[in-house]
């Protein structure tokens, strides 16, 4: 009869206790992501192009990943409000940001924007799409050359507005003045809305508008479409000439709309979101609603997003700079 001593008892409970200690501590399958909700922070108030990209995309990731992806409006700083919210949330994946080209071009209008680009990884450019340079009637001009005209003869008198400094048709109309040697005055409004309606009145009689917005307005006569800022004509607005064409040569902006994640989300999770987003955004009925509001569809990888990026903050930072527009 084979008999063990109390120091081997001790010494074999010893080790099963342990094993049983490293099994409980050992690493468990990890889930697949996602699998719970993700969050797409969108900068601005509903309603506007980033909302309505924000929510065509989500419709689609839903689909993809069987789990709901909640669209949130955070308004406030430009846009920096939601960049920010994004910058600080855990690198997992579960929050996601959707700005405009202001991310990029923040960081030289502002002293201190609350976020560093080191903070977040771009996933994917979504779309790039023109702007529409309209004027209300008042003004008497029906072309790109006339408003030039005007401009040179009156000086810093004629108004444009804005959504706001740093905003893409502040910026395109910064790069319009410099390229057609003109001066024009700039009125930042808060919000689209506001502009809109003193657009309408002619308070503001010169704005450069999403083609979204600027469809209606210009169908119904209210204002007058002068240009369009791509470098070539707009299958949706093919009565438009681009702005380089009607007599600023080498004029060319467009807007443009990228999906961000924390710095230090898992590179497969970044991969994964920007497969699902090129997928989503080239699916036809996406592809087709996208171009009825004069976007192109995109879909870049991650490593072109940040490649693009890079380009437009160092573009758009020298034509601040030029401008004269001092950080706030």
């Amino acid at each position: 009869m084979c008999r063990f001593s109390p120091r081997a008892l001790v010494v074999a409970s010893f080790f099963s206790i342990a094993a049983v200690v490293l099994a409980g501590l050992s690493p468990r399958p990890a889930m697949a992501y996602p699998d719970r909700p993700i969050h797409l922070l969108v900068p601005y108030p509903a309603g506007g192009p980033n909302d309505v990209i924000a929510r065509l995309i989500a419709n689609k990731l839903d689909d993809k990943f069987g789990q709901q992806v909640v669209v949130e409006n955070r308004p406030g700083g430009s846009g920096n409000t939601a960049v920010i919210a994004a910058a600080r949330a855990a690198p997992d994946g579960y929050t996601l940001v959707l700005p405009a080209m202001t991310y990029a071009v923040n960081p030289s209008l502002f002293s201190d924007v609350g976020y560093a680009f080191d903070q977040l990884v771009p996933v994917s450019i979504v779309t790039q799409g023109p702007l529409v340079l309209v004027a209300h009637p008042s003004l008497g001009v029906k072309s790109v050359q006339e408003l030039i005209a005007l401009a040179k003869a009156q000086p810093g008198k004629i108004n444009y507005g804005s959504g706001g400094v740093g905003s893409s048709p502040h910026l395109a109309a910064e790069l319009f003045k410099q390229a057609a040697g003109i001066d024009l005055r700039h009125i930042p409004y808060k919000g689209t809305n506001d502009l809109i309606a003193d657009l309408l009145t002619g308070r503001v009689p010169v704005v450069f508008l999403s083609p979204l917005i600027a469809r209606q307005h210009v169908a119904d006569g209210e204002v007058v479409a002068l240009g369009i800022t791509s470098a070539q004509r707009s299958p949706t607005w093919p009565q438009t000439p681009t702005i380089a064409e009607a007599g600023v040569p080498g004029y060319e902006m467009q807007a443009w709309y990228t999906v961000l994640a924390p710095r230090g989300t898992p590179k497969d999770v970044v991969d994964k979101l920007s497969e699902a987003i090129a997928e989503a955004v080239k699916s036809p009925d996406v592809s087709s609603k996208l171009e009825t509001l004069g976007n192109v569809p995109y879909g870049s990888t991650a490593a072109e997003a940040q490649a693009y990026i890079d380009a437009e903050s160092k573009r758009w930072h020298e034509i601040i700079r030029a401008a004269g527009i001092v950080p706030e």
